[in-house]
């Protein structure tokens, strides 16, 4: 009995470190990553490009003028240098998406082209950028930005996007940040933004300064005609954006990191609204890792280094529910699991001290840790739902948000 209790508990505590070692890897070579300086590329065969900005919009009226404007202000799509030379100047495609809405109109209304995709066939985000892609190449350009409709484009957007493309990079990710709502902060608001910093800024510029690929987030990024020639963007899952970084990662295309150059978007209100799309998020990276994992591996074998790191990517899970493993490993009685426990949860620590520092109110961001059981058990309250996810095919909804600051 004693045996059959011993051996149990250490299946058990190698299940959980299968589980949660590529959450802390990840989060390991990112705070190794930002403790270096930004590498440089070296010297590289410079490249003309004509740059459209793309965007899919799906029942977006609401929000699609001031992205709009954010991208054509001056200084962003269209600079005095530009005016001066009657060189190239940056269009940006909207493409309304099997609207409902007056998302077309008001996207014309300030100075987009607008592509109109009614098509049920036709569904997804995958689906719409292919189709902007299209439309926008045919036009002359040779890249693209990818923009959401909720989102603003930081002033120096597109020149920083631009230098980078023309230097030779063939994917490039901007970053990006969600805006601070309007009203008082809640200490779960704190928490949520944090997170989201960790992930699409602590995360992917310390992947990139190690030398791995940053990543692709579904808003800010960059791609060439070369780079999309080589890797098509034939993604249609909820989670095409770390489907098609997987596509690229095994044509060993390496993303690379624009820390300078901001998109910003809403953060979704607490709720209904959060729990489906977190839930829909969760399932759909589940799908896309054990889709993407055979070739990955595939990749990895034939000498690309960089499909390893990958992997811990797709494989993450959420920090909560990581720590949250970490607690239940605590329980066993299992030495060689409590190590493995401790020195995870000093990797988590630095880390979150990491996220958090990098915000404008790091003393606060810290203090709304007194909500993160909370949080943990909401996680785990939703794990049923994300499970369902897992198995089915979401689609593409708009989703609400909260207002942001003006």
């Amino acid at each position: 009995m004693h045996l059959a209790l011993h051996l149990s508990a250490q299946l058990l505590a190698a299940a959980l470190v299968l589980l949660t070692a590529p959450l802390f890897v990840d989060l390991a070579v990112s705070l190794l990553g930002n403790l270096l300086h930004p590498g440089t590329s070296g010297e590289r065969e410079r490249h003309p490009i004509r740059l459209a900005v793309v965007i899919p919009a799906h029942d977006e009226e609401a929000m699609i003028g001031r992205t709009v404007r954010s991208l054509l202000a001056p200084g962003c799509a269209i600079t005095e240098a530009q005016q001066v030379a009657d060189v190239w100047q940056v269009p940006v495609f909207v493409v309304a998406h099997n609207c409902s809405d007056a998302t077309a109109a008001r996207a014309a209304e300030t100075g987009a082209r607008v592509l109109v995709l009614n098509n049920p066939q036709m569904r997804g985000k995958g689906a719409a950028l292919r189709f902007g892609f299209e439309a926008a190449h045919r036009a002359g350009a040779n890249a693209f930005l990818v923009m959401d409709a909720d989102s603003i484009a930081s002033a120096n957007l597109i020149e920083v996007t631009r230098a980078a493309l023309t230097a030779g990079a063939g994917a490039v990710q901007c970053r990006y940040e969600l805006e601070r709502p309007a009203g008082p902060t809640t200490s779960r608001a704190r928490l949520r933004r944090m997170a989201f910093r960790g992930i699409n800024v602590l995360r992917a510029r310390g992947r990139a300064q190690l030398g791995f690929s940053a990543g692709i987030f579904g808003n800010g990024f960059a791609l060439t005609q070369a780079t999309l020639e080589r890797v098509p963007y034939t993604a249609d899952s909820i989670c095409e954006d770390l489907e098609y970084h997987i596509r690229l990662a095994c044509a060993n295309v390496r993303v690379e990191w624009l820390d300078d150059a901001v998109v910003t978007a809403p953060l979704s209100p607490r709720g209904a609204a959060q729990s489906a799309q977190e839930a829909r998020w969760e399932g759909g990276r589940v799908q896309v890792a054990f889709r993407g994992t055979g070739s990955l591996l595939r990749s990895a074998f034939r000498g690309n280094w960089r499909a390893i790191e990958n992997l811990a990517e797709a494989w993450s899970l959420p920090l909560s529910r990581g720590v949250a493993v970490l607690a239940l490993a605590a329980l066993l009685p299992v030495h060689w699991l409590h190590i493995y426990a401790a020195a995870s949860a000093v990797i988590a620590t630095v880390y979150v001290l990491g996220a958090a520092a990098l915000g404008s109110e790091p003393g606060r961001d810290l203090a709304a840790l007194a909500a993160a059981p909370a949080h943990i058990a909401w996680k785990l309250l939703m794990t049923p739902l994300v499970m369902r996810h897992t198995h089915r095919r979401a689609a593409w909804v708009r989703t609400e948000r909260e207002a942001p600051l003006p």
